[in-house]
């Protein structure tokens, strides 16, 4: 079985991004990888697949907690004594 491994300027390709500390960042975040010395690695392409689907299962929880589903807020009610209320106002008359 060959495996058409990418290095890391492809991968940069696949992802669609210009600096190759993006590709070190996923790396650290989990995608699978074959270091190549010490600078350098090969990606399987079912690997950048999967990583991609992780991502956008995170981004959907993110959102999902960013922004949750609102519930509708109870009211309080305030409850008026109107007989205080008017005998008050009748104390409380500058003659």
């Amino acid at each position: 079985m060959e495996q058409n491994l990418l290095t890391t300027k492809q991968a940069m390709e696949y992802f669609q991004v210009k600096d190759s500390r993006t590709i070190k960042k996923f790396i650290k975040q989990g995608l699978k990888c074959i270091p190549i010395g010490s600078k350098d690695y090969r990606f399987d392409k079912r690997d950048l697949e999967e990583f991609i689907e992780h991502l956008k299962e995170l981004a959907q929880q993110e959102m999902i907690q960013i922004y949750p589903v609102k519930r509708k807020a109870k009211c309080k009610t305030v409850n008026i004594d109107y007989e205080k209320l008017r005998i008050n106002r009748e104390l409380n008359k500058v003659v």
